[in-house]
């Protein structure tokens, strides 16, 4: 008998088929998929696979894990002076244009408050396009099934948190 008590799940450095044999098997679909996503590797074919079940990116390592390659992208640096933004500012907006959820980590206080500063301009199609073509298919983490198994077997002690 099921209890009904879960109402959403979300799934985090699963593979493409992994989340799809979840979702065919779930009573509960994936309504969040978190994994490595940026410009050098967005993570389309993944993407559109977890649409068939309504389910949302979530970009992890959104700026790329701070690859000095990619923020000196020409096409960044021009759209910054474009829109008078950073190339950080110009590539977390290409996440949420592209409805990916986007949760940068920062400790510096201004880039924090930066990250945030998105929603006064907006990207043209012809700016998403030549974004488009920054894809190199780069991952920067690559999850081993030892590091797989090990999220499985994790189990944090809620109680024990105040």
């Amino acid at each position: 008998m099921r209890e009904r008590k879960i109402r959403a799940i979300g799934l985090s450095n699963f593979s493409e088929p992994a989340i799809q044999d979840i979702a065919a098997h779930a009573c509960v679909k994936p309504a969040v998929i978190q994994t490595e996503a940026h410009p050098y590797f967005p993570q389309e074919k993944l993407k559109e696979a977890a649409g068939e079940f309504d389910a949302i990116l979530m970009a992890w390592y959104p700026l790329g894990h701070g690859d000095k390659s990619l923020l000196a992208e020409p096409v960044f640096e021009r759209l910054a002076k474009t829109y008078g933004k950073s190339v950080a500012q110009i590539i977390l907006r290409w996440h949420t244009q592209l409805g990916h959820v986007v949760i940068p980590g920062s400790r510096n206080p201004e880039h924090i408050r930066a990250n945030i500063d998105l929603f006064d301009f907006e990207l043209t199609q012809d700016d998403m396009n030549d974004i488009a073509t920054v894809d190199r298919e780069k991952r920067y983490y690559t999850a081993t099934k030892e590091a797989l198994e090990g999220y499985l077997s994790f189990a944090p002690d809620f109680d024990a948190q105040e």
